[in-house]
């Protein structure tokens, strides 16, 4: 387990522990043992405020960020506080100000069960579906810009020929230029697309 510290002013107190792939904050037991290797939960899908940003489990390790509140007068250790790997089971020191003692006013070690609404875990298929899907937008934007480019430098060359005033480069530029706009089009055809494309060059 990875414990990362988010650090903000504040006086409230926290108080943290560790039980296998469960951590309990200030009272609220969280099981991540069905995270998924390579997935990931936002910390929304929790019903706790102290958690910051993405819970992930990258190669079998368990990744969270923990708010860690400090003083106006905090430490530095408590300013910039350091990540906390591979805490054994039981009470997580913390570098901060605030840290309770064992039994502080308002906090005791007694856990509630913790929501975990695990319809928003993303697992790695689905980031590597959203990746391709991404790369695959790219190389069509880039397809259309060149598609772009070819339509704006074809259409000029194009009203010489109808109107049988075109010179002889124009005419042989018009024939480069339609044939780079088929190769354009062609591209999706190729059997490493979209990963592995021969990129047509443009007529010099």
């Amino acid at each position: 387990m990875l414990i990362k510290l988010s650090p903000f002013s504040s006086d409230e107190a926290l108080m943290l522990s560790r039980s296998g792939e469960s951590i309990t904050i200030n009272g609220m037991a969280l099981d991540f043992e069905a995270l998924h290797d390579g997935a990931m939960l936002p910390a929304t899908a929790t019903s706790c405020s102290w958690l910051y940003g993405a819970i992930e489990r990258v190669a079998g390790e368990l990744t969270l960020t923990v708010r860690l509140p400090h003083g106006a007068q905090a430490s530095e250790q408590s300013r910039f506080p350091v990540d906390i790997v591979n805490p054994p089971d039981g009470r997580v020191p913390l570098p901060t100000d605030n840290d309770p003692q064992p039994e502080p006013l308002g906090l005791t070690w007694t856990d509630t069960v913790g929501v975990i609404d695990w319809s928003q875990m993303i697992t790695a298929e689905m980031k590597q579906d959203a990746a391709a899907a991404q790369y695959l937008a790219g190389v069509q934007a880039e397809i259309a810009a060149q598609r772009g480019a070819a339509d704006s430098a074809i259409a000029p060359l194009q009203d010489a020929v109808d109107l049988d005033d075109a010179t002889e480069a124009e005419a042989t530029a018009l024939k480069a230029w339609k044939k780079y706009r088929v190769a354009l089009n062609r591209l999706p055809d190729q059997p490493g697309y979209p990963t592995d494309i021969d990129w047509p060059a443009p007529p010099a």
